[in-house]
């Protein structure tokens, strides 16, 4: 039987840069094979599938229904549509060899249970002569961060608490599955390099230095403002993922997307919200630390940026309209009012905008917006536009232009919405 030399398997760990090297090894896929290197794609009804997790999850997986795979290629009503592309492509992969290194790469296989990574290592090491096992390890605390992102925008209302330790819960599983064959590198170093991790990680599988800095990569999975965390949350716990047949309402895998897309500041682990949380990770970090002999990045203590801030507001409402049904963009609508009572007493003209958005939402085919304004009261905009025009005055000034919806003909208001334009540069 025809063998590759080598068969890389890329294991993660997840939210290690995982999707960024996958889509740069499917678009560079012409240049690896160059080098001796094969990098594949799946296909299912037409889809081109550049992470490996599903493909090998349907080939390898002892229950159908295991690891997601159903769920995140549509094949509910029949597994066996999948399962069988992915084993037919998959043995085609090992029994024509196209070149000297076959490179797979599925974080899921952290995931896999003994027996099912028992029979996927087995495949391959008849496939190879040498194995090779890739993962990468975050801290607990950056990792946590970037998970809870993940599962908010995959519906899931899931507690941080019930996420500690699956840094050390994955890396276990694929140092007792792989144990001569593994090699971990550090995910904080890595993104050091020059290139960034995806440079890092074609270094390590043998490209040369001056072979990556001739490409240029394309980055996947943006992080999730720490606003839309919060209204993402609220709809999750409110219409969770898998639970339609409970609260009636259709959810989609990223039905999230317009939300995704919204600025603000930086999602963080708040260690004021929950030190139990962080006084467990940090109990995992120090044991991972041990095991792995490197030290994680301490984690951050900047304190995060006021949430709610202009860029934020200007883009809220049409984020919250394109959102997929009705029952979701009342979620969301009612979210706002609930950071709106948050904010009250530490930024009353935002907390302001926030009602009056969630009130145009609301009242959106129904109600004028003057109508909509009018609730909250004009005098609320302009008393709060005032105390914002020193430190903000782009805020100052889209206060008081609400305010100039409102009253258009008052004096005073129109004076201060020219003043604010003029200071702004604004025609």
């Amino acid at each position: 039987m025809t063998r590759y030399p080598r068969i890389i398997l890329h294991a993660g760990l997840h939210k290690t840069g995982t999707t960024s090297v996958q889509e740069n090894c499917a678009r560079h896929a012409g240049l690896l094979l160059q080098h001796g290197i094969v990098y594949p794609s799946f296909s299912l009804r037409d889809r081109r599938i550049n992470n490996h997790s599903d493909p090998l999850a349907g080939v390898f997986s002892s229950r159908p229904l295991a690891y997601g795979m159903v769920r995140r290629q549509g094949v509910e009503d029949d597994p066996t549509v999948a399962i069988s592309a992915f084993t037919e492509q998959f043995d085609a992969i090992l029994a024509e060899p196209g070149g000297e290194t076959l490179l797979l790469s599925a974080e899921m296989v952290a995931d896999f249970n003994p027996d099912d990574v028992g029979a996927l290592k087995k495949r391959l090491l008849e496939a190879t002569d040498r194995l090779q096992v890739i993962a990468y390890v975050r801290s607990p605390e950056s990792s946590l961060a970037s998970i809870l992102q993940q599962r908010a925008l995959a519906g899931f209302a899931g507690k941080p608490q019930d996420l500690t330790d699956v840094v050390r819960n994955r890396f276990e599983r694929l140092r007792r599955a792989f144990p001569d064959t593994l090699e971990l590198q550090n995910f904080h170093q890595a993104v050091l390099h020059p290139g960034g991790l995806v440079a890092h990680f074609l270094e390590l599988i043998g490209l040369s230095r001056s072979t990556v800095e001739s490409l240029d990569f394309s980055h996947a999975n943006s992080r999730v403002s720490a606003e839309a965390y919060r209204l993402i949350e609220a709809i999750n716990l409110a219409y969770p993922h898998g639970s339609s047949e409970q609260h009636g309402v259709k959810r989609h895998y990223h039905d999230m997307r317009s939300l995704q897309a919204l600025p603000g500041q930086t999602f963080r682990i708040d260690a004021s919200e929950d030190p139990e949380l962080v006084a467990a990770l940090a109990r995992e970090s120090a044991w991972l630390e041990r095991a792995l002999g490197w030290p994680f990045p301490a984690p951050s203590t900047e304190a995060g940026g006021e949430l709610w801030q202009l860029p934020t507001l200007l883009e809220l409402e049409a984020a919250i309209g394109r959102l997929d049904s009705a029952p979701l963009r009342r979620c969301a609508t009612d979210a706002l009012q609930t950071q709106a009572r948050a904010i009250e007493s530490d930024n009353p003209g935002n907390a302001a905008i926030l009602r009056f958005i969630a009130s145009k939402l609301d009242k959106s085919g129904d109600c004028p917006t003057a109508l909509a304004l009018d609730r909250l009261g004009a005098d609320h905009f302009k008393f709060a536009a005032l105390q914002f025009e020193q430190v903000a005055p782009e805020t100052a000034y889209y206060l008081m232009s609400l305010a100039g919806e409102l009253r258009p003909d008052a004096p005073f208001i129109n004076e201060r919405i020219r003043h604010y334009r003029d200071k702004l540069g604004q025609k």
